[in-house]
């Protein structure tokens, strides 16, 4: 296959931290490489490097003559002014952008440049005379309707502007424009995020089988990974590592190298002990019998070489420092949320027809459906934020709920970690702190402004706060935004032997096949029960028990009956 970009020996540093050190890997055409790694290692840095947005401090990064790139950044640079449907339209080959485009590059050639700004320029507008050929045989509007109809994206909100578009909404037209556009090399920095789970479906198969270049994808979707990679790469400790097949692949093939280099490693301290061993040895008897001397130095050459190699190579590590996440709470009752002919509209709008739903204790449910489908309004209403329109949701008498809140706005930005978690729980300065260090937080963490911590930060807190809660009903709405992969599992990990009962909303589909011993979608007002993971749910959809009753109700509204106060941090 081709070779479309080659990194040799790159290392780069930032503000006085080294983020690199001698990286050097390929890419081909047809590759589909993920690139994974800790929050902080590195990720958004090296599409930079990859995308010519940054220049390496030392080594370089080769890119093969006339190669377009296109970087999907995580925040949108879409010009608020224009519509939709001139972003689009423009990315898949608008004939007269086109043209624009040639006479531009045109005026380009007719000044004084150097051979290699002459080949750039030259590259540029070959891509733009192929585009504009194959442009003018091409149905835009199929083109648009085909990929942001596929986004889910709205027809009636084609022609309004940027400006007008949530963050969520950006990202769709962000991500329409490079898919039309087709680089050779499509760079995605987290693509999915605020996307449901029938878009990042939708999405994946896009990806593998309709578009023709290389994608490098950064996601911490391990179920996305392991759909759209065919290699992983991982930066950790400011090196790559590369590693053939798709996430599941790679977690089997990471730990059976590092056993073999643990392996490896044993066995070269052993002989690094046995020359030094000898060698002193030597030194004893070379001390009464000359002869011994010369024998004696090159048994200390030899240790000294082995101990030298050994400093160098960094010893694997089979255990990494991850978060330390451990539920501990008292049994509730055996109901532990009942619904009866719930039901709830705004206005017109049917969220949801009545229906009924029993979680018991044990129980791990996941609540699917497309966004706008109504899981966090159910979510809003177990808390007893949000009255039904009908029936009644109660709550077991034992039960105290503890919620974690997506977009964290149940934390106070004016607190400190080490201020919210003495509220939760009476505990001294050392023991709070204590706590927040299992999280991985620092002492200049702690005493930080919860305003100015990173998305990924303040998911631990919740979580260190719904630890401390004792709560043994958790209800959690997308805790995985904002985790990088260790701590995901760290916390999946802990979910699993959670002794109570768990209500997650997630687009996390790894992560719901891993928890979750039960789905319930909520769709187009009508509410189905599936008893299984996600790839039950997935393999089931139209076996489903509908939850859902007759409509219109048949019993008048009642107000919610709230269980006890919610453990909201």
């Amino acid at each position: 296959m081709t070779l479309l970009v080659q990194a040799a020996n790159v290392r780069y540093a930032h503000g006085g931290n080294q983020i690199f050190e001698d990286l050097s890997f390929v890419l081909r055409e047809g590759d589909r490489a993920a690139l994974i790694g800790e929050n902080g290692s590195g990720k958004s840095t090296l599409f930079r490097l990859l995308a010519r947005d940054l220049t390496p401090d030392s080594g370089a990064v080769t890119h093969r003559r006339g190669l377009t790139v296109g970087y999907l950044r995580q925040e949108s640079s879409l010009d608020p002014a224009r519509t939709v449907r001139e972003v689009v339209v423009e990315a898949a080959g608008d004939p007269a952008a086109l043209e624009a485009q040639l006479h531009a590059l045109e005026r380009q050639l007719g000044e004084p440049l150097d051979d290699e700004a002459m080949a750039e320029v030259l590259d540029a507008y070959n891509h733009a005379l192929a585009r504009l050929d194959a442009a003018e045989a091409t149905d835009h509007e199929a083109e648009l309707e085909e990929v942001l109809g596929g986004l889910r994206f709205p027809a009636y909100r084609w022609d309004q502007r940027i400006g007008n578009l949530s963050g969520g909404e950006r990202k769709l037209v962000d991500v329409a424009q490079f898919l039309l556009n087709q680089p050779d090399l499509l760079l995605l920095d987290e693509p999915d995020n605020h996307f449901d789970v029938a878009t990042k479906g939708w999405l994946e198969e896009w990806l593998t089988l309709r578009y023709p270049g290389a994608v490098g994808l950064i996601s911490h979707d391990r179920y996305m990974i392991d759909q759209v990679a065919n290699q992983i790469f991982e930066l950790e400790d400011g090196r790559i590592a590369a590693y053939p097949g798709n996430y599941t692949a790679y977690l089997e093939l990471k730990q059976a190298r590092l056993e073999r280099e643990a392996e490896l490693r044993e066995l070269r301290e052993r002989e690094f002990k046995k020359l030094k061993a000898s060698a002193e040895q030597l030194t004893q008897w070379a001390r009464q019998n000359p002869k011994f001397a010369s024998r004696a130095e090159n048994q200390r050459r030899k240790a000294a070489e082995e101990r030298a190699r050994l400093e160098a190579e960094p010893a694997p590590v089979l255990n990494r420092r991850r978060i330390k996440v451990d539920f501990a709470t008292e049994r509730g009752s055996t109901d532990v949320l009942t619904a009866s002919a719930l039901a709830k509209s705004f206005g017109a709008r049917v969220v949801f027809k009545p229906f009924d739903l029993l979680l018991r204790h044990g129980e791990r449910v996941g609540l699917v459906g497309p966004n706008g489908a109504g899981k966090t309004t159910f979510v809003r209403m177990v808390l007893g934020e949000e009255p039904p329109s009908a029936g009644q949701l109660r709550l077991g008498p034992s039960i105290t709920p503890g919620y974690y809140a997506q977009e964290h706005e149940t934390l106070d930005p004016d607190a400190t970690p080490l201020e919210l978690v003495r509220q939760v729980k009476p505990l001294t300065e050392q023991q709070a702190l204590s706590q927040l260090v299992a999280l991985l937080f620092d002492r200049d963490d702690a005493m930080n402004r919860i305003g100015a911590l990173s998305g990924g930060e303040r998911a631990r807190l919740q979580i260190a706060l719904l630890i401390l809660s004792g709560a043994n009903l958790l209800v959690l709405d997308e805790p995985t935004n904002n985790l990088d992969i260790p701590s995901v599992e760290a916390l999946e990990k802990a979910l699993l032997g959670f002794p109570g009962a768990i209500l997650t909303i997630s687009h996390d589909r790894y992560f719901l096949d891993r928890i979750c011993t039960r789905i319930v979608e909520i769709e187009d007002g009508v509410v189905r029960d599936y008893p299984g993971g996600y790839s039950y749910y997935i393999a089931n959809r139209d076996k489903g028990t509908f939850l859902t009753r007759d409509w219109p109700p048949a019993v008048p509204v009642v107000t919610a009956k709230k269980g006890k106060k919610a453990a909201r941090r």
